[in-house]
């Protein structure tokens, strides 16, 4: 059952990424979606995640690991930085080097205490 979970959610989130690909060009599209999946792929782990019971935990990597992994990509970042700087645009490849990184940092770190926050207060979905 994860692994049907896996290929459905994957195949919705390659979806997800290639309509916004249409929406924004590369390489603000690659960190659009980066930040994004930085940001929700923590609080899905830290806050639906826990409170999926155990016999229900395929839907945690389906979303997760299928979803997030086919949403986000670490390939497409490098391969968009290695453009901006073969285009001899090297103060802006270093710029979104620097947003990538420090940006989907600070997005996971938010997506965690965001989580944390809606666990304390004891929401729930």
């Amino acid at each position: 059952m994860t692994d049907l979970m896996v290929a459905f959610f994957g195949f919705w989130g390659g979806v997800a990424r290639l309509s916004s690909a249409r929406l924004l060009g590369s390489p603000w599209n690659t960190l659009l979606v980066n930040l994004l999946g930085a940001f929700l792929l923590p609080l899905w782990n830290n806050f639906f995640g826990i409170r999926l019971t155990k016999n229900r935990r395929w839907i945690l990597v389906g979303v997760g690991t299928g979803f997030f992994g086919a949403f986000t990509t670490f390939s497409s970042f490098c391969l968009d930085f290695m453009r901006l700087m073969m285009a001899g645009r090297t103060t802006l490849a270093l710029l979104y080097l620097l947003l990538s990184m420090v940006g989907g940092l600070i997005a996971a770190w938010l997506g965690t205490i965001f989580a944390q926050r809606l666990s304390l207060k004891g929401m729930s979905y």
